[in-house]
C-alpha cells in the first residue's frame, strides 16, 4: 500500500510498549530478539551527515555542490534528515544548471526525516525543496527513487542527524503544471495571461515591519507583498505538489479559433474592456482541467473539468501526450472546441446573496430574513419606504444574446413589483413586462417579466422595483426568493 511520509514519528513511545510487554516474555526469547535487533541495526556515528558525505571520496561532487550552494547550515543542525547521494559518475556530462536550478536540484535529494531501508516501500517522500519524490520497489530487492536506483549495498550510513542512502544518478526535479505552462513560448500566452490575471498583490502586514510615518501620519512599512490567485488558490491548485491534475493545453492559434466560432455570443474581443476579457476567458478554460493524472489512453468517455462542466473526450484532438509532470500530467492540443453548455445556460441570481448587491436609499432598517419555505430554502426581505426602491443585482457573464427573465418568491408585503434591466449605453434602467402584486400571485409563483436582448457581452445590471405602495408608510417590502436569466436558446428546451 502506498504512504506518504512527511516525518517520521519519534519511537520512544514505541519502544516503551515493546519493555512493558516483555514482562510477559521469557528472557531467553527476549536476549535473542535484541540480538537480532542489534545484527540488523546500522552503524551509527557522532558526525553530522555533510560531514559523513565529505568522508566518502566518491561522493565528492555531491559535496561540493552542497557547500558551493549553501547547504551547510541546514545539514549541520541537529535534526533528522535522510540524503539520497549520488556517486561522482552521476554528474558527467551534465547542462550548465543556473544557481537557482541547483539549489533546487539539491534540495531534491533531501527530506526532513529518517528513513532506513528497511521501510523502503511505494512511497511519496516531501523534499526540502517542496516536491515529492517517488519511491518504488521493485522485484529482486530493487528500489527506484524518482529515476535513480538506490544501491542496496550502500544504504543507511547512519548518523546523529540523519541517514545517507547512495543513488547512481542524480535527481532532477520535474516541473509542476503551473511551472510548465509559465515556461512555455509566448504562443501560449492567452492561457498564461488567463491565469496571470487572477493574481492580486497585498501587503503582508504581518511579515511587514512598521518604519515610521509620513507628512500626514499614515505608517510606512518596509513592505513585504503576498500574492494569491483566485484560481490556484480555489479552483485548481495547478501549483501545488500535493494533488494531481491533468491538464489540456492549447496553443493561441487554437484559442483564436475557438472563440471565433462563438463570436457572435461575446461580440469583437478587440472592443472588450479587461473585465469582459478575463470573464470570456474564464469560459473559454473552463474545460481546460480536471482532476487526477490521466494518460490519454485512459481519459473517461465523459470529462469532468475543474469547474464542473462536462463534456465528450471525443471531441478532444492532440499533438503531443502523456507529458508527465511533478503534480500530473498534461497532453498539447492540436485544437479547440468551446462546448455551447459551457456559455449557453441559465443564469440563477439567488438573491440571499450579499455579493453584487445594492439597495436604494431608503430612511428605514433594511433586514435580511430567511425562511425554509423558500423554493431554495431562503428569501431576502427588505423593509421599504416609497415608490422606487429596489433591490439591485449585477450579473457576470452575460452573453450577447436574448434572455427571458423569470423571478419569484413568497407571498408576503403588499407592494407591487417589476422587474428592469440597464440600458448600458444610455445608462437608464428598462421596464420587462407588467407589474405584479406580490400579494395576488401567490406562494412562490414564477413570473416571467418578458425578455430583453443584450448586444454586448460583460456584466449587466437588474433591478426588482417597487412601483406601488399601501398608503401606509413602513409596510412595503420586497420578497424576492431567485431572478433566472434564461437564454433564448435554451428556454423551450
Amino acid at each position: 500500500m502506498k504512504r506518504t511520509i512527511i516525518y517520521i514519528v519519534n519511537r520512544t513511545a514505541l519502544i516503551i510498549m515493546v519493555m512493558v510487554a516483555a514482562g510477559s516474555i521469557d528472557s531467553c526469547n527476549l536476549n535473542d530478539e535484541w540480538d537480532k535487533y542489534y545484527e540488523n541495526a546500522p552503524g551509527r556515528t557522532g558526525e553530522n551527515v555533510l560531514t559523513m558525505i565529505a568522508e566518502n571520496e566518491n561522493y565528492s561532487n555531491f559535496y561540493n555542490a552542497l557547500i558551493e550552494n549553501g547547504f551547510e547550515t541546514l545539514l549541520s543542525k541537529n535534526q533528522y534528515f535522510t540524503l539520497f547521494v549520488p556517486v561522482n559518475s552521476a554528474f558527467d556530462g551534465l547542462p550548465d544548471y543556473t544557481e537557482e536550478e541547483w539549489i533546487d536540484m539539491l534540495g531534491f535529494h533531501i527530506i526532513y526525516a529518517k528513513l532506513l531501508s528497511h521501510e523502503f516501500t511505494d512511497l511519496d517522500l516531501l523534499t526540502t525543496m517542496g516536491k515529492y519524490l517517488k519511491m518504488k520497489k521493485g522485484t529482486n530487492n530493487e528500489v527506484k527513487i524518482f529515476e535513480s536506483t538506490i544501491n542496496m549495498d550502500m544504504v543507511d550510513n547512519y548518523c546523529r542527524n540523519g541517514v545517507i542512502h547512495e543513488i547512481d544518478r542524480l535527481l532532477v526535479p520535474m516541473p509542476n503544471i503551473y511551472e510548465y505552462i509559465m515556461d512555455l513560448d509566448t504562443s501560449f500566452s492567452i492561457l498564461q495571461d488567463f491565469i496571470l490575471s487572477m493574481d492580486y498583490r497585498f501587503i503582508d502586514y504581518e511579515n511587514s515591519e512598521r518604519i515610521g510615518v509620513d507628512d500626514n501620519g499614515n505608517a510606512i512599512y518596509d513592505t513585504v507583498w503576498k500574492t494569491e490567485n483566485y484560481f490556484l488558490d480555489n479552483i485548481a491548485g495547478l501549483n501545488s505538489e500535493s494533488k494531481a491534475y491533468t491538464g489540456f493545453i492549447p496553443r493561441n492559434d487554437y484559442v483564436r479559433e475557438a472563440l471565433g466560432m462563438v463570436g457572435e455570443y461575446f461580440g469583437n474581443i478587440e472592443d472588450m474592456d479587461e473585465v469582459a476579457y478575463s470573464q470570456l476567458l474564464y469560459i473559454t478554460f473552463s474545460g481546460s482541467f480536471m482532476k487526477d493524472a490521466y494518460s490519454q489512453a485512459n481519459l473517461p468517455d465523459t470529462i469532468v473539468s475543474v469547474t464542473g462542466k462536462t463534456y465528450e473526450k471525443s471531441i478532444l484532438s492532440f499533438n503531443q501526450t502523456d507529458l508527465v509532470l511533478s503534480n500530473g500530467m498534461v497532453h498539447m492540443l492540436a485544437s479547440m472546441t468551446i462546448p455551447k453548455s459551457f456559455f449557453l445556460l441559465p443564469i440563477t441570481i439567488e438573491c440571499d446573496r450579499k455579493e453584487n448587491r445594492t439597495v436604494s436609499n431608503t430612511i428605514y432598517e433594511i433586514e435580511q430574513r430567511s425562511d425554509t419555505r423558500a423554493t431554495n430554502g431562503s428569501f431576502v426581505y427588505y423593509g421599504c419606504a416609497f415608490v422606487g426602491d429596489y433591490i439591485e443585482y449585477t450579473v457576470d457573464m452575460v452573453l450577447r444574446t436574448k434572455y427571458w427573465f423569470i423571478w419569484t418568491g413568497p407571498r408576503q408585503g403588499p407592494s407591487t413589483y417589476q422587474l428592469s434591466v440597464k440600458d448600458e449605453k444610455t445608462g437608464e434602467f428598462v421596464y420587462l413586462g407588467e407589474p405584479v402584486d406580490n400579494w395576488a400571485k401567490g406562494w412562490f409563483i414564477p413570473v416571467e417579466s418578458g425578455s430583453y436582448t443584450f448586444d454586448e457581452f460583460g456584466t449587466k445590471t437588474v433591478r426588482i422595483n417597487i412601483v406601488s405602495e399601501l398608503p401606509v408608510v413602513g409596510l412595503n417590502s420586497i420578497y424576492i426568493d431567485y431572478i433566472k436569466l434564461v437564454p433564448d436558446e435554451v428556454y423551450n428546451q
